[in-house]
């Protein structure tokens, strides 16, 4: 296979980077008009990444990590914001059922108290609800308890 180009041209361009130049190759770079030519998109393309890399000014890194702190904070109150939605959803369910309750007792009751119209399934219900209102207590203080942990 015939290579294209001069065959010191990888050897001009070496030079050009490590600035280890040798009489000869100085010579055959002037009078070759292919090295010359890579020499010169060399020279330029080294001239641009210099230029870029001056450019180029990286943030300090206490910058970046206070960034990253506060973007995990606000993911960590969006993500806490909508548990207590769910909460606060679970919990006007919750005080819905014991407004019914209450209402079906004292119907039933006829003006009594509430304890005496607890019969049959009423009981159940009430446990129903009281397990359902320490659920929606647990799951609003899990995440205060848990951030509680990670600071120790």
């Amino acid at each position: 296979m015939k290579q294209a180009g001069c065959e010191h041209e990888s050897e001009v361009i070496q030079a050009l980077k490590n600035g280890a130049w040798s009489e000869a190759l100085r010579r055959h770079a002037a009078a070759c008009v292919e090295c010359g030519e890579a020499l010169r998109v060399a020279e330029t393309l080294r001239a641009e990444a210099l230029r870029v890399e001056a450019d180029c000014t990286l943030p300090d890194s206490y910058w970046v990590l206070e960034r990253a702190r506060r973007r995990a904070r606000e993911m960590a109150v969006a993500r806490l914001r909508r548990m207590l939605m769910a909460a606060r959803i679970v919990a006007a369910g919750y005080a819905a059922a014991v407004v019914c309750w209450v209402a079906r007792g004292y119907a039933a009751s006829q003006y009594r108290e509430v304890a005496s119209a607890m019969q049959g399934g009423a009981g159940g219900f009430a446990l129903l609800g009281a397990a359902a209102a320490a659920v929606c207590v647990a799951a609003g203080l899990w995440p205060i308890l848990r951030a509680g942990s990670e600071r120790r």
